[in-house]
C-alpha cells in the first residue's frame, strides 16, 4: 500500500462524501507506515541510473510525492523540485515540513493525467507504485502523454510499478501493524483475470492532542505487464532504455517485486 491520490484507484467508504477520497485520513498515518524507507538512497540510485546514461538533471518532478519526503532528498541535493500528488491533505503537510526544513520545494495539487508543471523539467520520477493507481489504460497512456509534455528534451522518466502480485496467492491475506497511538489493519485480494489488486486497509492513530482517528479506505491497484509500458512509452514517444528489478541494475524476470523503468525523451 502506498501513497496514490491518482485517478481510479481509490473508493471512498460509507458514508464519505465525494471529495473525502484519496488518502485523506492516511495523511496522519503517512509518515509512521513510511518511517522507514531510506528516500536518499532512492536519490542516489536514481542519479546512478541517469548517470549510467549520460544524463545531466537540474529539474525534477517528484510525482505523487505524498508527505514529500521522497522530494525532500532532491531539493538537498540542489534540484529544482516539484512535488505532485493529488492529495490536498497530504500536500498540506508536506509544505509544512519543508519550511521547517528550509527547503524550496513546488508542490502542485494536480491529477498525473493533466501534468502541468509550469516549466519543463530534466527529470520525471514516480515511486512506490503510484502509476498501479491508474487501472484504466486509457488513462495511463494520457499520464504518460502529460509526462511526456512536461520533459526538457533528453529528460528522463524513470518509475517503478508493483508487480507483486504475480507470487501472491490469489485468496485474501491479513496484515496488522501495532505501535504506541497507532494501529493499521489491511487485507488484500489479487484478481488474477483483472489483473487488479484490491487492498482495503482500517487503523487507528491518536495525534499529539490525545486525540483519536479511525481510518477505513478501498484502494485498487492494476498490474501491468512489461510489454503494455513499453508500448505506451513509445507510443507518446519516449526511448525505452533499460528495465530493472527495483534499486539494483538487475534485469526483472516474472517473480520480480517490483519493476523499475527507464524511458528517454529524445
Amino acid at each position: 500500500m502506498d501513497k496514490g491520490g491518482q485517478r481510479g484507484g481509490v473508493s471512498p467508504t460509507d458514508g464519505e462524501s465525494p471529495t473525502d477520497r484519496s488518502y485523506e485520513r492516511l495523511a496522519l498515518f503517512y509518515d509512521r507506515l513510511m518511517q522507514g524507507i531510506d528516500y536518499a538512497a532512492w536519490v542516489s540510485y536514481i542519479e546512478e541510473i541517469v548517470q549510467k546514461y549520460g544524463g545531466h538533471v537540474t529539474a525534477v518532478a517528484d510525482l505523487a510525492c505524498g508527505t514529500g519526503n521522497s522530494s525532500f532528498p532532491w531539493s538537498d541535493r540542489g534540484y529544482r523540485t516539484y512535488g505532485v500528488d493529488l492529495s490536498a491533505e497530504m500536500l498540506e503537510i508536506a509544505r509544512v515540513k519543508a519550511a521547517v526544513r528550509g527547503l524550496d520545494v513546488t508542490f502542485l495539487e494536480q491529477d498525473l493525467c493533466s501534468l502541468k508543471l509550469g516549466a519543463p523539467v530534466d527529470l520525471a520520477v514516480c515511486f512506490q507504485d503510484g502509476f498501479n493507481y491508474i487501472i484504466d489504460i486509457g488513462d495511463l497512456r494520457q499520464a504518460f502523454q502529460a509526462v511526456y509534455k512536461n520533459l526538457s528534451v533528453g529528460g528522463f522518466f524513470i518509475f517503478d510499478l508493483n508487480y507483486l502480485p504475480r507470487i501472491v496467492p490469489p485468496d485474501q491475506s491479513v496484515s496488522v501493524v501495532r505501535e504506541d497511538g497507532f494501529t493499521l489493519c489491511w487485507s488484500a485480494e489479487y484478481k488474477d483475470e483483472e489483473r487488479l489488486w484490491g487492498i482495503e486497509a482500517r487503523g487507528t492513530i491518536e495525534d499529539g492532542d490525545g486525540n483519536r482517528h479511525d481510518y477505513l479506505e478501498k484502494h485498487l491497484e492494476r498490474i501491468y505487464e512489461p510489454h503494455e509500458i513499453w508500448s505506451l512509452l513509445t507510443a507518446q514517444g519516449f526511448t525505452s532504455l533499460s528495465n530493472f528489478q527495483a534499486f539494483t541494475f538487475e534485469q526483472p524476470h516474472d517473480r520480480t517485486l517490483r519493476i523499475v523503468y527507464v524511458a528517454q525523451k529524445v
